[in-house]
């Protein structure tokens, strides 16, 4: 899935308008890089760079746009530690998203550019692989939304 196809799925599923979509710049990633120490698998890029601050009904209720995702590998290392669980974060793992603070969804860096994601769920034991690609997991997204809407 390209970055036009981001776009112009969530306008044809009624996701969001061209107006509620809005993506990041090429420095604010490079500055999230930079701080992160890693540059980004280019599937996720082109999410932050199509849509990375915000689409329309998209993840509504996840910590997943540009705003928040900066602390989320923190924020989840957190968690891990307050439920006592004995496991770590892999060290090359960034958590680009969080649900509610007791879901959050993570891909390795050393994973390729469109790395699977792996998801943690508060009480479950330890991270699952979820999805295959990072596509994948963004397609899901997309077609869960898409369902909600159509009731």
């Amino acid at each position: 899935m390209d970055k036009n196809n981001i776009v112009n799925l969530l306008m044809k599923s009624q996701i969001a308008t061209i107006e509620e979509i809005q993506g990041c710049s090429e420095n604010e990633i490079k500055e999230l890089e930079e701080a992160i120490g890693h540059s980004f698998p280019n599937m996720y890029r082109n999410f932050l760079l199509e849509i990375g601050h915000r689409a329309g009904l998209l993840f509504q209720g996840t910590d997943i746009f540009f705003g928040s995702i900066k602390g989320l590998t923190e924020e989840a290392n957190e968690l891990l530690e307050e439920n006592q669980e004995s496991f770590n974060l892999p060290e090359d793992a960034f958590v680009f998203s969080m649900h509610q603070g007791y879901e959050f969804n993570y891909f390795r860096f050393s994973e390729g550019d469109n790395p699977p994601v792996y998801q943690y769920i508060e009480g479950e034991g330890e991270p699952k692989l979820a999805w295959d690609s990072f596509s994948s997991f963004l397609s899901d997204g997309i077609n869960i939304t898409s369902k909600f809407i159509r009731g």
